[in-house]
């Protein structure tokens, strides 16, 4: 669920996860243009809608 700039992820399928727990939105493990389809957008959008204050890390 996408609130502002903000986004809410639900955890629920995933019982080991909590508050601090990494999490890859896109990224190796899923390509960001798989996410982008399923969200009816391209992922240049989802780049351009990341604010400059969340740090973006490649590992």
């Amino acid at each position: 669920r996408v609130s502002m700039d903000m986004l809410t992820v639900d955890l629920t399928p995933v019982p080991g996860a909590g508050m601090g727990t990494r999490v890859e939105l896109w990224g190796a493990k899923l390509p960001i243009d798989d996410v982008a389809a399923a969200c009816g957008t391209i992922g240049y959008e989802l780049m351009c809608a990341v604010a400059p204050r969340v740090p973006v890390r490649a590992e």
